[in-house]
């Protein structure tokens, strides 16, 4: 899973994947892309269902979408209109947690829900690590009372895992969140390999 030349990892997807229904490219994100984000990351909808704060510094954001070797980080735009953002986290160069990732973030505008946004997202990220990198498992966590967020990802296979009581203070008052999984087919290769001692 490891670029050998340059000892990074490989995100072997096309820089765009087109979904086609609706006209929108998936694209990893790029300089141009920052001030864009930072919106989306910074509106009030997306620091309430996040860790993020609301009037956080452009520089914060720009720190988090730097290029960062075990990170995947994707847009969905059209006609060059960002509409969402999705961060992964990869572990390729933790060798007893390689097969996992954690879906970090998902978000999308607020003027954008409801209109397959995060679903193609969620759907390029689940094809990522399925396909082209070979993963067991994606995991994830979500505060309790999106159920929004909640019913798309157990649309897409997921499946609650446990409950993280009193994970995050939002709003001057402790709320759960959930930790959630999809797990993928073993690759029959993968099923055999010694543990090392």
């Amino acid at each position: 899973m490891l670029d050998e030349k340059n000892k990074q990892p490989y995100f072997p997807m096309d820089q765009r994947d087109e979904d086609e229904l609706k006209g929108r490219v998936i694209r990893r994100v790029e300089h141009c892309d920052y001030g864009s984000i930072h919106e989306l990351l910074s509106s009030e909808h997306v620091a309430w269902r996040t860790m993020r704060s609301p009037h956080g510094p452009l520089s914060e954001t720009v720190e988090r979408i730097e290029d960062h070797p075990d990170r995947l980080q994707m847009i969905a735009e059209h006609n060059g209109e960002m509409l969402g953002f999705v961060e992964v986290l990869t572990r390729f160069a933790t060798p007893r947690a390689n097969h996992s990732a954690t879906l970090s973030l998902l978000a999308t505008r607020r003027d954008k829900q409801h209109q397959g946004v995060g679903s193609a997202l969620l759907e390029t990220v689940i094809r990522q690590c399925r396909v082209h990198w070979g993963l067991r498992r994606l995991d994830l966590i979500v505060w309790e009372d999106n159920t929004q967020a909640i019913w798309l990802f157990e649309q897409n296979g997921f499946q609650r895992e446990g409950r993280l009581r009193d994970y995050v203070r939002s709003g001057g008052e402790f709320r759960d969140a959930l930790a959630m999984s999809l797990l993928f087919p073993v690759c029959q290769h993968l099923k055999t390999v010694p543990e090392q001692s």
